[in-house]
């Protein structure tokens, strides 16, 4: 079976194959010689990044950068398994996500904390620090190199105040991790593509995402490479949408915020809402699949809604 992608501009995406096939996405640039990895995936997807880089034939000693566009260990916590095989490579990350690269103790500890040592150990494997020297502070701004494309970073707060996203002028594309939303190709139609936020916590910040979402826009985008999952055309119609969704899951938490048992009820609410908006995007899915398919979301969501209830 084939785990990855080709396409256009040198870009391909790679399964990571966490939880389910398709939810979530590693990216490898490749140009002129010079390639990098947008995102790792977990510990356990790093063999799948080694396997691509052997089938394409791509020495290890040509991969030049690894970017993360966020700490959370569905994309980041391989960084350090994978580093070990790339001599060349340097890792960009957002200030706040350095310390935590290299002692991941809180990290581990965060995540065994609210999902357990057994959802620890069969998805995501292992968290290897990472030596200090091999890792660069991605501000907002900076440009660096690969091959004749120049990769620039923005800070995007929202998802998370350590989110990065980074700009490819080659292909006028936004490497978004989870900022530019959640789409899966399960749920395309001839609608076009279905989207909603990943309001996973701890810091969540609806207000600051949408102000975040405007400012992408500003560059005038042609497509995005999502976490969750692979390319999308994007432009200021899907933007709104998911600018909306937004502020749909908000308005749940805020209704059932005084909840008996808030965080199973924000749940359904969020499976009622989306299952609803999909209907009318013309979803032809059982929705007993499509409850399936958004399983890996909900109770993460749910928890970060309920984080930011609580900040209020």
């Amino acid at each position: 079976m084939k785990t990855y992608n080709d396409l256009d501009f040198g870009v391909t995406c790679i399964d990571t194959a966490h939880i389910r096939k398709e939810m979530v996405a590693a990216y490898l640039i490749e140009d002129d010689g010079e390639a990098c990895f947008v995102d790792t995936g977990t510990h356990l997807t790093v063999p799948r990044l080694l396997e691509v880089l052997d089938k394409k034939n791509i020495s290890y000693h040509d991969v030049k950068h690894i970017i993360l566009t966020h700490i959370h260990l569905d994309h980041a916590g391989g960084a350090g398994q994978l580093l070990k095989h790339l001599p060349n490579a340097t890792i960009f990350v957002h200030k706040r996500g350095v310390r935590h690269l290299i002692d991941p103790t809180k990290l581990r500890d965060g995540v065994i904390g609210v999902y357990g040592e057994l959802f620890f150990k069969q998805c995501l494997g292992d968290l290897l620090p990472i030596p200090e020297e091999r890792i660069v502070t991605a501000n907002d701004g900076d440009e660096i190199s690969l091959g004749n494309r120049v990769l620039k970073f923005i800070n995007t707060p929202g998802h998370a105040k350590h989110h990065v996203c980074i700009w490819d002028e080659k292909s006028r594309g936004i490497f978004s991790g989870d900022t530019l939303g959640v789409s899966y190709r399960e749920f395309d139609t001839e609608n076009g593509e279905f989207i909603f936020p990943p309001t996973t916590p701890i810091q969540f910040d609806p207000e600051t995402w949408i102000n975040t979402i405007d400012s992408l826009l500003e560059l005038k985008p042609e497509r995005a490479y999502l976490a969750h999952y692979c390319m999308i055309p994007f432009h200021p119609h899907i933007a709104n949408k998911l600018k909306n969704e937004i502020n749909n899951f908000s308005a749940i938490a805020q209704k059932l915020a005084s909840s008996k048992n808030r965080h199973k009820e924000i749940t359904l609410a969020l499976l009622d809402h989306l299952l609803s908006s999909t209907k009318k995007h013309g979803v032809a899915l059982d929705q007993n699949v499509q409850s399936k398919l958004f399983k890996g979301d909900l109770g993460i969501c749910a928890r970060g809604l309920e984080v930011w209830l609580d900040q209020q």
